[in-house]
């Protein structure tokens, strides 16, 4: 008996404990509610907002029962506006379904210009179809009302369309652009639109040309799909720019593989050898 309780109290003193534990892990009344953290994206209160947003982000796909009805809403409120980013935040496959969702059905342009940013982002390819088809919609030579780059205007959430299409950066999408270019919109709405236009196909075409180069190397593709995989969801890979870099093949994108060969993973590393291994083939042959 006396040897039972001695082990009992041992195991007992063993568990975790103390405040650090309890933070943690706290109890279940304690854990976020997220129908009432939704409900402070639309109050006044810009502190409470920002940590209603670290935490919706956090609770990640559980989050999406309390975010998804705000986001698919009507108007272009900021409430709605700040679900959308959140979606985009979140990054799984259930938020980036409902993103392409709001796209596909949504008649506000800027509503869908909103999503057009972080489906762009994210690379989501399923997106693709659905916004060549609504830019095929626009018709005329001149946009009455268009004018203004301010963001949340008709006209930026055109152009965020046109942007969105060269980050997801599918060859399919070079023939849409090109009869894009043919309509000729006129006045400055539609000058800064066929700009859009210009630039991007441009980028489109670079694109297409460098993964026909990669397509010749057997094997080298699924090597440069892991690499562009990490650079549309690491933030610094993403604000340098480095899935741009490699694509045109100069300097700066050898400095971005040299800098990779030194990655924790042992996948990318290997990616990145092969990759420097061929370049200056590929730079030859796009």
């Amino acid at each position: 008996m006396r040897l039972g309780r001695c082990l009992s109290i041992l195991i007992v003193s063993a568990l975790p404990s103390g405040p650090a534990f309890s933070a943690a892990n706290p109890p279940p009344a304690a854990r976020p509610d997220a129908g009432r953290l939704v409900r402070a994206l639309s109050g006044d209160d810009a502190v409470a907002r920002f940590l209603a947003e670290e935490q919706l982000i956090r609770m990640g796909d559980r989050a999406l029962p309390a975010l998804g009805p705000l986001a698919t809403a009507q108007g272009f409120t900021p409430a709605r506006q700040y679900a959308i980013h959140l979606l985009g935040r979140i990054r799984s496959q259930r938020a980036a379904r409902l993103l392409v969702r709001i796209l596909d059905e949504d008649r506000d342009v800027r509503v869908r210009g909103l999503v057009c940013q972080h489906v762009g982002r994210l690379g989501v390819k399923a997106a693709r179809p659905i916004i060549e088809r609504w830019l095929l919609t626009i018709r005329g030579k001149a946009f009455g009302g268009w004018r203004g780059q301010a963001s949340g205007t008709p006209l930026y959430g055109w152009v965020r369309h046109v942007h969105a299409l060269r980050q997801i950066g599918s060859e399919r999408s070079v023939p849409v652009l090109e009869r894009m270019l043919e309509r000729k919109h006129g006045g400055p709405g539609g000058g800064m639109l066929m700009r859009a236009y210009r630039e991007n196909l441009a980028e489109l075409r670079r694109e297409a040309a460098f993964w026909k180069a990669v397509r010749r190397v057997r094997g080298l593709e699924r090597h440069v799909n892991a690499l562009f995989g990490f650079f549309r969801t690491d933030d610094l890979a993403r604000i340098r720019l480095y899935r741009n870099k490699v694509v045109r093949l100069e300097v700066e994108g050898r400095w971005v593989l040299e800098g990779m060969r030194r990655h924790p993973d042992a996948t990318l590393r290997a990616a990145a050898a092969a990759l420097l291994g061929n370049y200056e083939g590929l730079r030859r042959t796009r």
